[in-house]
């Protein structure tokens, strides 16, 4: 028998062997349960607003990326008995109390219900004041492990009392973007119209929260100093530095216990993204099933005032930083629909628009080339933007 055949035998041989071997799929990643996670503080700070995210931890087979709980009952509960409800406005998991003035002398507590009728509350915490944040700066360097420029941004702060020693920050970014052209024409109904230039679409501001967990300790340390605690490494040419960027800087007093979770959350979560996410194993908390002691549930409440403080960082701060992102934005001419009426829009593809009028002909490119929406964000200009 030629060597060619007995290799041909010997594939024929491996291909028609049942194949014995079984996926490895552990209990752990085939899990479907769902545990509860609440994330917020109590705030006593004056005339402030107490915020908590609730939504359900993902499974590792899990495609979406978000679950939030929805329907809810929220309640902040003092020491005294008084009750403070907190509101999901916005149907999206993320329940807000009214403007309060809670008296940080007293202990508080969260509890909740969840519109399936199971209870969780949280142990009884006592208040913290914040210090105020020093300072946040940023600084532009060669980063050997990038290989390029950053933008690394810092906080500094410090608690004159030597009462604070455990802190832990996040933050909300905020930038400018801009569409690929800026169209003076708007459509209503059918029918186009001309736009002032604070009318456009040409301009949008978008805003997300920080998912990395930040903490720092001064219980080493003969002051309660914190120096240069790095919040964010910004690589050169990001898109969020195109234009403008700012960050507001948000930190939370902690007390020891609240501390140490979070630096188990930290440790085991924050290659995974943040406190939602799948976990390798439950970290106790604060938090505690009612209707069912041995229910679940990720979250450390804690009480305290919040202090914040803002930067900005304009791109010509930046010298070199470009995207260079570029949209996929043909221009086509055809000539208007209606000849006695040029501002009557019909055009059969939807997913253009007007962007100009040449000598009588319609100049359109995709509505995605026009509107910055589509990039994500708002056309509203924030209160606080210089």
């Amino acid at each position: 028998m030629s060597g060619s055949w007995k290799c041909a035998l010997i594939v024929l041989f491996i291909i028609s062997v049942p194949r014995c071997r079984k996926a490895y799929e552990p209990k752990e990643i085939k899990a479907s349960s769902h545990i509860l996670a609440i994330d917020g503080v109590i705030n006593v700070g004056a005339n402030s607003t107490s915020q908590f995210v609730l939504t359900r931890s993902r499974s590792l087979l899990d495609s979406v990326t978000d679950l939030p709980e929805l329907g809810a009952q929220v309640m902040i509960r003092s020491a005294g008995g008084t009750e403070y409800p907190l509101i999901d406005t916005g149907a999206n998991g993320i329940y807000i109390s009214e403007p309060l003035n809670l008296d940080p002398g007293q202990k508080y507590q969260l509890l909740v219900t969840t519109a399936e009728g199971s209870k969780y509350m949280s142990d009884p915490v006592t208040p913290k004041l914040s210090a105020p944040i020093d300072s946040v700066n940023w600084e532009l360097v060669e980063d050997p492990s990038f290989g390029t420029q950053v933008v690394n941004v810092y906080v500094n702060s410090h608690d004159p009392t030597n009462n604070t020693r455990f802190y832990r920050w996040d933050y909300l970014e905020t930038w400018q973007h801009v569409s690929w052209y800026e169209t003076f024409w708007g459509l209503t109904g059918n029918i186009e119209h001309g736009l002032f230039p604070g009318e456009t679409t040409h301009t949008c501001w978008s805003t997300a929260l920080s998912t990395s967990i930040a903490l720092g300790t001064t219980i080493t340390l003969s002051s309660d100093v914190i120096s240069q605690i790095k919040m964010a490494t910004l690589i050169k040419d990001d898109p969020k530095l195109d234009i403008k960027y700012s960050m507001l800087v948000r930190q939370y007093p902690l007390d020891q216990q609240a501390y140490t979770y979070w630096l188990n959350i930290q440790k085991n979560s924050q290659n995974l993204g943040g406190l939602f996410d799948p976990l390798p194993g439950q970290i106790p908390g604060n938090i505690h099933g009612v209707s069912n002691p041995k229910d679940p549930v990720f979250g450390y409440i804690s009480a305290c005032s919040i202090t914040e403080k803002r930067i900005f960082i304009s791109n010509d701060q930046v010298p070199g930083w470009d995207s260079h992102w570029a949209m996929d934005c043909p221009l086509k001419y055809a000539a208007p629909p209606d000849p006695n009426n040029v501002v009557v829009w019909n055009y059969p593809d939807t997913s253009y628009q007007l962007y100009y009028y040449s000598q009588g002909i319609m100049v359109i490119t995709y509505k995605s080339c026009l509107d910055c929406r589509y990039q994500g964000g708002t056309l509203v200009k924030p209160s606080f933007w210089q």
